[in-house]
């Protein structure tokens, strides 16, 4: 064995499967000391990966934020041993975890960021593309249109609101809609509206069925510990299925968190991530359902034991 060869032996032995940002420090080392001639850099990836998350002592879970900045608020968490998807990568700040130091961050198909130092993709390259140089803490603004209007469809007037039709929240609610609703869910659906109102959405109405979907599908988060918007339930595996159960014949979609402390920490994590916030804005929306459940810490102290829990389902009706 030449003493280049011994040489990287010595480098795998010594980095096994760590961050890019460790392992192509040691690399870069070892090239130097060696003499040797670094080869072609390998094709970056354009797909998503999965990985697995190799949490602190293998106990404490791993928080999941907004951006890929320890100031970014957590959206959540993943334990130890769980299987991610890795959507795109990008920098940010630097963290030492299980594989060492770095300031690569993974974007998961949630919409959150977790720190590569923490998942093994199995490989010492890059496992998924870059994410485009986009900053995830700012929200894409909408571009600006640039064609004039055509000479025949001059734009119409914008009509005042009349005075007859009060807004939609003023509207008395459906049989029931309301009934048993928190202080919780009331201000999230009060902050959800005023961000709605911001962009030009019409206000979302309360719904007595999708609120119970919510709700059920928060107690059996907390109770199974889970925190996914798939249920290992087959009979209501999908928020369309949770919805149908209720009565709601209608296109639904839904949002959750957990860990959040108060009703404005749980918007704050949504309307930091661009593809919960798009969906919270969509004005085809009409309807909602609100859920907002507090854990057991009794039972432990794992974020999956002490929630909060919170849900939000909307439809199109």
């Amino acid at each position: 064995m030449n003493a280049e060869s011994r040489m990287w032996n010595t480098v795998r032995d010594f980095a096994g499967r760590r961050s890019r940002a460790a392992l192509g420090a040691v690399c870069a080392l070892a090239v130097v000391a060696g003499g040797a001639v670094a080869g072609p850099a390998a094709a970056e990836p354009d797909e998503p990966a999965t990985g697995t998350v190799h949490a602190p002592n293998w106990r404490l879970p791993v928080n999941v934020r907004s951006g890929p900045s320890l100031r970014s608020a957590k959206v959540g968490r993943v334990r130890h041993g769980a299987q991610v998807t890795i959507v795109c990568t990008v920098r940010g700040d630097r963290v030492r975890g299980g594989w060492a130091a770095t300031d690569v961050w993974d974007k998961l198909d949630s919409g959150g960021f977790i720190s590569d130092a923490f998942v093994d993709t199995g490989t010492d390259e890059p496992a998924a593309p870059d994410c485009a140089g986009e900053d995830p803490e700012q929200p894409t603004k909408p571009a600006e249109p640039t064609d004039p209007p055509k000479p025949t469809e001059p734009p119409k007037p914008t009509e005042p609101p009349k005075p007859t039709e009060p807004e939609e929240p003023e509207k008395p609610a459906p049989p029931d809609a309301g009934e048993g609703a928190t202080a919780w869910e009331k201000q999230i659906l009060d902050l959800t509206n005023a961000e709605r109102r911001k962009k030009g959405c019409q206000p979302l109405r309360l719904d007595a069925r999708l609120t119970k979907a919510a709700r059920l599908h928060n107690q059996e988060m907390r109770d199974r510990r889970y925190f996914n918007h798939i249920s290992p339930v087959a009979s209501h595996r999908y928020p369309e299925h949770r919805a149908k159960a209720q009565g709601y014949q209608a296109e639904v979609s839904e949002i959750i968190a957990l860990g959040a402390s108060n009703p404005r920490e749980a918007m704050q994590g949504w309307m930091s991530s661009s593809g919960h916030r798009e969906e919270l804005l969509k004005c085809s929306w009409k309807s909602v359902g609100v859920a907002a459940l507090k854990g057991s810490p009794g039972r432990g102290n794992r974020l999956e034991d002490t929630g909060p829990w919170w849900t939000q389902m909307f439809g199109t009706r």
